[in-house]
């Protein structure tokens, strides 16, 4: 592996600029949810969003860029570090209390909601026609689950509405793990094909 950090270049100034865009509509599109419409802290979600979102994705992409350039370590790196910051600062650690099978998916939706901060733009934004389905398949399971959860809370009293909310993006964040594993599958496929075909061919 190359320690070495690559040279910031326009094609990747572009790509930083088009991440960060990605990235902030789609943490805007859950806080909006959970901060805004879950508890009525609208402020603070837009604080939130701005400074600690934004930050985390572009600490995301520069690793992405670098040591982070496999998609495994990419996503397991900020789902496990995602989590420990629930587990540790906001109280959201399995032994907290609750139904254990409540509380594993509820983990399991929290590193993939964390992973997926930094690890959706990086698939939103493939050039390789060959995601172009999976793309399509990802945006509208993210827009039909986003969608449901909004009117769900919605139509929820508003004592119980954050938790309704909180366990909708669960449930959609965790059904969005499928399509994260269809994307590293296609993308070592993609890389073992492109071997293929570098490689002479022998008579």
């Amino acid at each position: 592996m190359d320690l070495k950090p690559p040279k910031p270049t326009k094609a990747m100034m572009v790509q930083f600029l088009k991440t960060m865009s990605v990235g902030y509509l789609l943490s805007f599109i859950v806080e909006f949810i959970n901060m805004g419409i879950g508890q009525g802290e609208w402020v603070g979600m837009v604080l939130t969003v701005l400074i600690f979102y934004g930050l985390f994705i572009a600490v995301g992409f520069a690793l992405s860029q670098w040591i982070l350039k496999n998609p495994i370590a990419h996503f397991l790196v900020f789902g496990f570090i995602g989590l420990m910051a629930e587990w540790f600062i906001f109280g959201m650690a399995p032994w907290a209390g609750g139904l254990p099978c409540v509380m594993m998916l509820i983990q399991v939706g929290m590193f993939s909601h964390w992973a997926s901060v930094t690890f959706a733009p990086r698939l939103l934004l493939e050039k390789d026609p060959r995601y172009r389905g999976l793309k399509l398949r990802y945006i509208i399971s993210y827009a039909i689950g986003m969608g449901l959860v909004f009117i769900l809370g919605l139509a929820t009293p508003a004592k119980a509405r954050w938790t309704i909310m909180i366990l909708g993006n669960v449930v959609v964040y965790s059904f969005l793990l499928v399509w994260y594993v269809n994307y590293i599958i296609l993308f070592y496929k993609a890389k073992k094909e492109e071997k293929t075909k570098k490689e002479p061919t022998s008579f």
